[in-house]
């Protein structure tokens, strides 16, 4: 075999040898300097986020026997009876012994409620502390499918009210449709000076 000849073998290995190389270093290069990719969860939508609010709701099917005034009920849950007291709203006192007249707008707040719920089945959703310290059962009460505390809210025989943590789940959106209600001047905020944040003051007859 020639000098010739091997030479042309040795050189042609080389090259192979060669290129095989330079191939594998690019693709550790290439591989190495890829960057890495971060995806950041996007922003809820207050569409997204009142759906996840409505998904994280605890439920409880009931059935109203009797309407007590515009904000308490007795309900019937799971065949157990139960006094309810509507969270964070307030409507003006129709049956309080300890008020001897009633207040401006309760007894349209007691009939509208009458009339919305009697003998009717409805949901109610549960805060975060169930009871008050007379053991009433503190909620949320639906009516097909809309919640009645926003409904007193918008109509104007509601103010909002006792508000404590933990249960302040729906305040803010409750303060807004208040606020419509006041611009408005509907019900209880068709009286100069009736609903005020600690309760409703009657004004005095000269």
């Amino acid at each position: 075999m020639s000098k010739t000849y091997l030479l042309k073998i040795c050189l042609a290995i080389t090259l192979i040898l060669g290129t095989a190389t330079a191939c594998t270093f690019t693709e550790q290069s290439t591989s190495d300097q890829a960057p890495s990719i971060t995806t950041s969860p996007s922003p809820k939508s207050d569409a997204t986020a009142k759906n996840t609010q409505e998904d994280n709701r605890r439920l409880l099917d009931a059935k109203v026997t009797r309407v007590v005034d515009g904000d308490t009920m007795k309900l019937t849950i799971d065949g157990k009876k139960e006094t309810v007291r509507l969270l964070l709203v307030d409507t003006p006192e129709s049956v309080n012994p300890n008020i001897p007249e009633p207040q401006p707008f309760s007894i349209e707040a007691s009939d509208y409620a009458k009339k919305m719920l009697t003998n009717k089945d409805v949901q109610i959703e549960l805060d975060v502390s169930e009871r008050d310290k007379y053991g009433r059962l503190l909620c949320y009460l639906y009516i097909d499918g809309k919640m009645f505390n926003e409904l007193l809210l918008e109509q104007g025989y509601a103010r909002v009210a006792y508000v404590f943590a933990p249960n302040t789940k729906y305040v803010d959106q409750f303060r807004a449709i208040q606020d419509k209600a006041r611009e408005q001047g509907i019900g209880i905020w068709s009286i100069e000076n009736y609903a005020q944040n600690n309760g409703f003051h009657v004004p005095k007859t000269k």
